[in-house]
């Protein structure tokens, strides 16, 4: 048990937390299964998601089926409840309880994690070592769990914008690597949609601070609410913004560049965006920001709220590549074009 309560302390994740308590749980305390109750809603049915048996942890395919007013429930809405019981009694949990089980609840302050339900000992009648021991790694997970959920949280927080939500910095920069390695990789294109707000400066000083900071929380809903799942979406700096396009053709990239304009326009949202390719305009990560950075010079140049594409050293002439003043054209189109690009 010692060495089951420091395995369990330097577990990073959930689900690895769960399997060391189940394995513990399991032949070394002469239980022959463990399962793990996730807790529900208030006054709910549990989800059996992990169970230990024949010393294999696996998920649960299937919903266990537990008796009305079982002591796993009862354990699930009462964190301070833990049971010990026999098969034969009309508390025990599951309909195929075996032999005596002991249920306690992964409680830790405030916050109920699940329970934790061992059963088919080796011993015909309940022994209360054993079961105190459950308990005791029970208390121990909780703490566990606890831990997990304050390192996720700590986590999150070092890769989100703490004013918008997005990614920050840092966190694109790695999103940005693995990206262009698995495009590289699988042969597949990326585009880089550089985005800064016009005249951010003036709106500070018109509508102050808080103006500025509701102008950046609308643009970073914008730009979410019309990309894909699979698209990256950041705050650079200040008021510049990110997207990357994942997986498309210069074809389909214009397109989504496209329904992005158009949905700032219908926002009011005034912008100026650039845009790079990989492999059309850059062959890594420093030669694709470039590019779209000297993409966005040129809208701003050429009179801002717009967007441009960079001029790819690999286009022949007469390609129909997307300047400026057709960039700018679109920006400002109805809804004839927003409906194509749908």
């Amino acid at each position: 048990m010692q060495h089951a309560f420091t395995t369990l302390a330097h577990k990073r994740t959930h689900n690895e937390v769960v399997a060391a308590m189940l394995e513990a749980a399991y032949a070394p305390l002469g239980f022959s299964r463990a399962i793990y109750f996730a807790a529900g809603a208030p006054g709910g049915d549990a989800q059996a998601r992990f169970q230990v048996v024949d010393g294999a942890v696996e998920p649960c395919t299937e919903i266990a089926e537990l008796r009305r007013g079982s002591a796993l429930l009862h354990a699930l809405n009462d964190p301070s409840a833990d049971g010990v019981g026999r098969a034969g009694e009309l508390s025990a949990p599951l309909v195929d309880t075996r032999n005596w089980y002991v249920v306690t609840a992964l409680v830790r302050g405030e916050r109920m994690h699940g329970t934790l339900y061992a059963d088919g000992h080796s011993s015909v009648v309940p022994r209360e070592g054993e079961a105190a021991l459950v308990r005791a790694l029970g208390t121990i997970a909780a703490v566990a769990l606890d831990n997990v959920t304050l390192l996720t949280q700590t986590q999150e927080l070092a890769t989100r914008d703490p004013l918008t939500g997005l990614f920050n910095r840092r966190a694109f920069g790695e999103r940005l690597r693995d990206e262009i390695e698995t495009a590289r990789r699988h042969g597949r294109s990326l585009a880089y949609v550089l985005i800064d707000v016009d005249d951010f400066k003036a709106i500070n000083d018109t509508h102050g601070h808080a103006g500025g900071d509701a102008v950046l929380c609308e643009l970073a809903h914008t730009l979410q609410a019309n990309s894909r799942p699979q698209d990256v979406v950041a705050r650079y700096a200040g008021d510049e913004f990110i997207v990357l396009l994942v997986d498309v053709e210069t074809v389909l990239a214009r397109a989504l560049v496209e329904r992005l304009a158009c949905s700032m326009r219908d926002r009011g949202l005034r912008c100026s965006l650039g845009v790079a390719l990989l492999p059309d305009d850059a062959t890594n990560a420093a030669e694709l920001m470039g590019a779209a950075d000297r993409a966005l010079y040129t809208t701003k140049k050429r009179g801002k709220n717009g967007f441009s594409f960079a001029p790819s050293p690999r286009q022949e002439p007469g390609s129909g590549a997307l300047g400026w003043e057709e960039s700018t054209a679109i920006f400002q189109a109805g809804p004839s074009l927003r409906q194509t690009t749908r």
